[in-house]
């Protein structure tokens, strides 16, 4: 079985083709998931060999750190794709604003856009159906929140409620934090992706 870290550590030494395939893998699930329309742009193979001179020039000290480590290589590849390419963006900002983003404004807009999908992918690999319930529950207000109260929560009490929402909240937090998302990314996800899933997911109905 193909060990990832192992395979990547080989190719940063220069001995190992299937690390430069799963490296590769990385950079194209990440541009085609969530920076797709930089394609519009850039030839998709300028971007990753641009990365791959990036990735190059760190080799020795990604050797060094890495060298005693069972694991931890590729979630640091995906974390410098998605800083490469967050940089490409904001190059394109600077260098092209008339062409391509009407401000600088837009660029952050589109960065948060971007982050906030992120978290949305995040949430919906990391909580459960009744947890959308409770996050759903902490957003809604005024009479909406009562209805949605007594229409998913009638079973139990308001102190196990509350339970649950502080239980949420350090779920949260953890993934929040754990991830380095900042608060405009969050307060994106709530006030323009949350409410989506909530229907989506038919909580209240």
């Amino acid at each position: 079985m193909i060990n990832p870290h192992k395979e990547i550590f080989l190719f940063l030494e220069g001995k190992s083709e299937q690390g430069f395939k799963i490296i590769s893998n990385i950079f194209n699930k990440k541009l085609n998931h969530s920076y797709d329309f930089l394609k519009e742009h850039f030839e998709a193979e300028d971007l990753f060999m641009e990365f791959i001179e990036k990735l190059w020039e760190k080799r020795n000290y990604l050797t060094c750190i890495f060298e005693n480590q069972d694991n931890g290589l590729p979630a640091y590849i995906r974390q410098m794709v998605s800083n490469f390419l967050k940089d490409k963006i904001k190059q394109m900002s600077e260098k092209n604003e008339n062409i391509v983003f009407s401000s600088e404004d837009k660029s952050n807009e589109i960065l948060i856009k971007i982050e906030a999908m992120k978290l949305e992918e995040i949430l919906n690999r990391k909580l459960k159906n009744e947890d959308f319930k409770v996050l759903c529950y902490m957003i809604t207000e005024g009479k909406h929140k009562t209805f949605y109260e007594e229409k998913h929560f009638s079973d139990i009490n308001k102190n196990a409620l509350y339970k649950r929402v502080q239980r949420m909240k350090e779920k949260l937090k953890d993934i929040i934090l754990g991830y380095g998302f900042e608060i405009e990314v969050v307060e994106f996800y709530i006030e323009n992706l949350l409410p989506y899933q909530c229907k989506r997911r038919k909580l209240y109905e």
